[in-house]
């Protein structure tokens, strides 16, 4: 079998998000390319070594995790499948990552980007994306995920579909004033262009307000383009992911919310996961050992 079969056999097998079916094709075409092995019997462990060393001299620790742990999964199904006795990247390890990225938005940044939306064009709409992410904390591909369909205004809330859900489940999360606000300005301005406006469109489509967007949805390489341009403006990486880092963060630091409240919000599996989204600073750590 080869590894392309192998990587359509395991999406199949699966119920996989859209972006996820595109890393494990895309984990394959990269390792197929470094190495020029197609066929799944023919990996072995100098290979995968060799493999992991070359990765390691062009890119990130965090980068190799990454690839190991989709080509791990597909070739824990060649097992189940019969193709192949042994997984042989279970017997090369993950390497320690130690990334240097601030994941935190200051006060300042967020203050500053918005700012930013000021002063350009359709510049409204962005202020609205930002809003969302910034008081509900979800993740990029829930934000382009949502239609009219998910925002209710009685109960205030948001329904996150399983569609567009890391976890694959479907939970709805509570929207403050500001939220609200901002989702009833994207529909009374989207109106007036989309004579056809359904409770299944989009709530958060770029396309309908700018009309240098050729396509008929926003995606996620939309907002991811709209930060790029930002982070160069401002001189400070901005992301939608920093949000969520923030957003967790600023709960998990308020001491009337518990972290199991944060898990929620955020939609974690695990309370784990949601401890690595929280970051306290210098100052947080200060007025701990002040508490001795």
């Amino acid at each position: 079998m080869k590894l392309q079969e192998l990587a359509t056999l395991h999406i199949r097998e699966n119920i996989l998000s859209e972006a996820t079916i595109i890393k494990y094709n895309s984990v394959v075409s990269i390792f197929i390319k470094d190495t020029g092995v197609h066929l799944v019997s023919s990996l072995d462990h100098e290979t995968i070594l060799n493999w992991r060393d070359d990765i390691l001299s062009r890119s990130s620790a965090g980068n190799w995790n990454n690839y190991r742990r989709h080509l791990r999964a597909l070739l824990q199904t060649a097992i189940e499948f019969k193709v192949i006795k042994e997984n042989p990247f279970t017997k090369v390890k993950s390497v320690a990552h130690y990334p240097n990225k601030k994941y935190l938005l200051s006060e300042q940044e967020i203050q500053d980007l918005l700012a930013f939306c000021n002063n350009i064009e359709h510049g409204w709409f962005w202020s609205c994306v930002i809003t969302t992410l910034r008081y509900t904390g979800i993740r990029l591909r829930q934000l382009v995920g949502l239609a009219w369909s998910d925002f209710d205004l009685e109960n205030r809330h948001l329904i996150l579909r399983t569609s567009s859900s890391k976890t694959k489940r479907e939970y709805t999360v509570p929207i403050n004033q500001q939220v609200i606000d901002s989702i009833l300005l994207v529909r009374q301005k989207a109106t007036r262009i989309d004579t056809d406006q359904n409770k299944n469109n989009q709530i958060f489509n770029i396309t309908l307000i700018n009309s240098r967007y050729f396509a008929d949805n926003m995606n996620e390489e939309h907002v991811a383009r709209f930060f790029v341009k930002a982070s160069k403006t401002l001189n400070s990486r901005v992301s939608a992911h920093r949000f969520r880092h923030a957003f967790a963060t600023k709960l998990a630091n308020n001491t009337k919310t518990n972290i199991k409240t944060v898990q929620n919000l955020l939609g974690h599996s695990s309370v784990y996961t949601t401890l690595g989204y929280v970051h306290p600073d210098i100052e947080d750590m200060r007025k701990a050992i002040n508490l001795l």
